[in-house]
């Protein structure tokens, strides 16, 4: 008897689920690939439809996939009012390069913002897996923002590369390098262009000189790293007038570089950490001294 009640309680769960995934506002071909992700990334099969909190996605419809054993692990997905998917919001891993591929399907999708795409720790899934390099599926997609980090490489930064619509990048702590942005030279569209390397010599003055190539730019990151006037800043003069914003958050940069860029480009806006900032975490600054100026590593010593 006991079998049996066990039996019923199961054929009816698989019912329920199977009733709430037929009710999810997504387009029956984008669920399909939607379901793809949460399947090969082990989310839950009974997502939350119009999900409270973190992400807020502006977009009409919001279903959210995440794992029950670790709830950090989550997709967000918005939808259009047809359901179409246009965005793709979570915590990783969620986007390997089998991922990128499927989401090509997709033909509304603008927007991917995925933190920690990383294979976890002893989970014996090779980070190339999630290089990036499935991105290069997206070449003739509507993409046109793109957030993503840590397994990303030089390989993913290539791919990215392709996308003529792409205009906002944010590559996170990644494996990419001054030779994979290099990549980027005389991109057409992209606006907004923000790097963070964890205070390692991955991302430096080289990848100015690439953004100084970008014709509509007007937002720069150059987070997390040691950034100078001299073979960085100046390449930037020929967007005065057009250059909005930069943002230095957590970086080294000596004050007269600093009042250099600003002499260049009147009402900029500059975003900056004191020394103290970027001292507070000491694998940052451990990283920053092993590479940066003489002169660079005495300031950041007498005034953290």
């Amino acid at each position: 008897m006991n079998a049996i009640k066990t039996i019923l309680v199961l054929l009816l769960f698989v019912h329920v689920t199977g009733l709430q995934a037929a009710k999810l506002p997504i387009h029956p071909d984008d669920l399909k690939i939607i379901k793809q992700i949460v399947a090969h990334e082990k989310l839950d099969a009974a997502p939350e439809v119009s999900p409270k909190g973190w992400p807020k996605l502006d977009a009409p419809i919001t279903v959210r996939f995440k794992q029950k054993d670790f709830l950090r692990h989550a997709l967000t997905v918005g939808c259009d009012k047809d359901g179409r998917v246009t965005q793709l919001v979570g915590n990783g891993p969620l986007l390997g390069n089998d991922a990128l591929g499927w989401i090509a399907g997709l033909p509304e999708l603008y927007k991917i913002r995925i933190d920690h795409n990383i294979p976890k720790p002893k989970s014996g899934v090779l980070h190339e897996l999630y290089d990036g390099s499935g991105f290069a599926a997206l070449k003739n997609s509507k993409l046109t923002e793109v957030k993503i980090g840590h397994a990303f490489n030089d390989n993913g930064m290539k791919a990215l590369a392709h996308i003529a619509s792409l205009k906002v990048i944010n590559i996170g702590h990644s494996k990419v390098t001054n030779t994979g942005i290099a990549a980027l030279a005389n991109h057409p569209n992209i606006v907004d262009a923000s790097f963070s390397p964890m205070g390692s010599p991955k991302v430096t003055n080289k990848t100015l000189v690439t953004l100084s190539t970008l014709p509509k730019l007007q937002h720069i990151g150059m987070v997390e790293t040691f950034v100078t006037y001299k073979d960085g800043f100046e390449h930037l003069k020929k967007f005065k007038g057009q250059l909005k914003s930069v943002n230095l958050r957590q970086s080294l940069v000596l004050p007269a570089d600093l009042e250099k860029l600003k002499e260049d480009h009147p009402g900029l806006e500059v975003t900056t950490s004191t020394m103290k900032e970027v001292a507070a975490k000491p694998y940052r600054r451990n990283q920053l001294l092993k590479w940066v100026s003489k002169e660079a590593a005495e300031y950041l010593k007498a005034n953290e």
